[in-house]
């Protein structure tokens, strides 16, 4: 579909109407062409300021997704850190439990080394509820970040919409309005024109009967003034006789 450009309704020209056809007032039509070209160049610089703010938009959620999938990849680091430190505690426990009875009499391990073992696994279960912790928190974090980015894009994009929708209705509802007015002041001019053309009909009429009737009397006064010579002109050919 074409695109109707400012360039397009400043430069766009018509044809005069034939005489006697009806036509549009060639000064009306340019005001309105005029304020056809202020609106659309106002409303493809606000279209243009709304693709703008939505790739704007558009650009924050990538960067909302990034930091999730970043935060994701910290939460898998800790994940691991603590599955390895699940593992170690584990490996500490079972060197801290007692040992099964051995026919020797020389015991497995020295009470310092349980007693090690017993502080290793303490500290892992510290680091194992420390890294549950911040996996919980970072899972939290990402999903808030992306919720209200999500929102804010959605937001903003609906806005937009509407902006957009409204100004167009805007738009189409005086372009509507100025048709009308124009066509109202068509039809009044037309009534105004038909007016006077009947008026100088009318007048027309009056004076072509004044001529015909000045013509009459022209012509009886002429016949009358000959007719009068006339008789002269016999009266003195029988005083001469």
């Amino acid at each position: 579909m074409p695109t109707l450009t400012p360039a397009d309704v400043h430069n766009v020209g018509f044809s005069r109407p034939p005489i006697g056809k009806r036509g549009y007032n060639e000064e009306e039509v340019d005001q309105f062409l005029d304020l056809i070209e202020v609106e659309l160049s106002r409303l493809i610089e606000e279209n243009s300021d709304l693709q703008q703010r939505v790739s704007e938009l558009t650009t924050e959620l990538d960067e909302a997704q990034n930091s999730v999938a970043a935060a994701q990849q910290e939460v898998d680091a800790a994940r691991s850190d603590a599955e390895a430190a699940r593992a170690a505690a584990a490996k500490a426990s079972v060197a801290a439990s007692p040992a099964a009875p051995a026919p020797a009499p020389a015991a497995s391990s020295t009470p310092g080394d349980v007693e090690t073992n017993l502080k290793a696994a303490h500290i892992l279960g510290m680091a194992q509820e420390m890294a549950d912790r911040l996996t919980g928190d970072a899972h939290r974090e990402a999903d808030e970040m992306l919720s209200s980015a999500r929102s804010e894009a959605d937001r903003m994009v609906t806005e937009a919409n509407d902006t957009a929708d409204r100004r167009m209705n805007e738009t189409e509802a005086a372009i509507a309005h100025m048709e009308a007015e124009a066509e109202r002041k068509h039809t009044e001019v037309m009534a105004t024109i038909n007016q006077q053309r009947s008026v100088l009909e009318g007048r027309i009429d009056q004076l072509r009967t004044f001529e015909r009737q000045y013509r009459a009397r022209l012509q009886d006064l002429l016949e009358g003034q000959l007719a009068d010579l006339r008789g002269s002109n016999i009266g003195d050919s029988f005083s001469n006789n």
